[in-house]
């Protein structure tokens, strides 16, 4: 059932209803989230984030919209699903899904992943 509410989460929380919010710049990336759509459950949260890169990679991709998933008390991460789109800001099309990712990643200090952590942790 939860696998169920997170695809059907997915689909409705495409980049045309999102309230994308820089959170870093580089010439390499630009990186979004979307405070709006923070789903908080305890200790957890799960929000959507967007990178517009710079310059598109060898299979076309422009950007990547990605539903994340946080455990702000142990201070670390993982991906639930990834979508790499064609065009900037998740247009285009969808040239590669990638599910669930059942491994956790650590968050350095003084590391971008610890910005958005700080963030979304924020929300009560």
């Amino acid at each position: 059932m939860k696998k169920l509410f997170l695809f059907g989460l997915m689909m409705l929380a495409g980049s045309a209803w999102a309230e994308w919010v820089i959170y870093q710049k580089s010439e390499k990336v630009t990186q979004y989230y979307d405070p709006a759509a923070i789903l908080k459950d305890g200790n957890m949260r799960q929000v959507w984030q967007l990178q517009n890169l710079g310059r598109s990679m060898q299979n076309g991709t422009a950007s990547l919209r990605i539903l994340r998933e946080y455990d702000c008390s142990k201070a670390r991460w993982r991906n639930l699903a990834i979508y790499a789109h064609t065009e900037p800001m998740a247009g285009g099309t969808v040239l590669e899904t990638t599910g669930e990712d059942k491994n956790w990643n650590g968050i350095r200090p003084d590391s971008i992943a610890e910005v958005l952590l700080d963030l979304v942790c924020v929300q009560k």
